[in-house]
């Protein structure tokens, strides 16, 4: 089995400002699993299929990467991606962003790349996840985990990683299939 890490390039000024506050080439992300998008964006969580314009490749631009899932770990990442539809987005993790201070983020919620870190988690992927974190993070420790099948798509991709601020690691969440 496996799943598609979507990260995207901004769109406009907003994903610009997102950008330049995470020292990120990338201003959303989210993670494709039996031909469902799940993607945490303003104002909730929503699941929507590949071809819908604002979070297909194309029409948007940015990379998608392949990842190697057991069918137990994708039933995991699917039942959290599924649990999560309809939370509303945590707009008070941008403000935490802007100012790293963790408290201000909502338990429960999440921002986009913490929505796909915490599903590949909940998957067991990773043992822990992560808060604040940028989608060159995610990237990195799906590369480190060994889970990338397309590795030639992060061929020529500009290292951000030293310039960014650590993430923050917290228990992955646990999810009831």
């Amino acid at each position: 089995m496996t799943a598609k890490v979507r990260l995207y390039a901004p769109v406009d000024a907003f994903g610009c400002l997102i950008c330049w506050r995470l020292e990120s080439d990338y201003s959303h992300g989210t993670i494709e699993l039996n031909g469902t998008i799940y993607s945490a964006t303003f104002p909730k969580i929503v699941g929507v299929g590949p071809a819908d314009p604002d979070f297909g490749m194309p029409p948007r631009t940015g990379h998608v990467f392949t990842i190697r899932l057991t069918d137990d770990e994708a039933v995991r990442a699917l039942a959290y991606c599924q649990s999560m539809l309809g939370t509303s987005y945590d707009v008070l993790a941008m403000a935490g962003w802007a100012f790293r201070i963790q408290s201000l983020q909502r338990p429960g919620h999440a921002y986009c790349f913490e929505y796909v870190y915490d599903a590949l988690a909940a998957a067991g992927v990773f043992a822990t996840s992560k808060r604040l974190v940028t989608g060159e993070q995610l990237l990195n420790d799906l590369f480190e985990a060994g889970r990338v099948l397309n590795t030639g798509a992060a061929a020529g991709l500009a290292p951000k990683l030293p310039f960014q601020k650590p993430a923050v690691i917290v228990p992955a969440p646990e999810v009831h299939v």
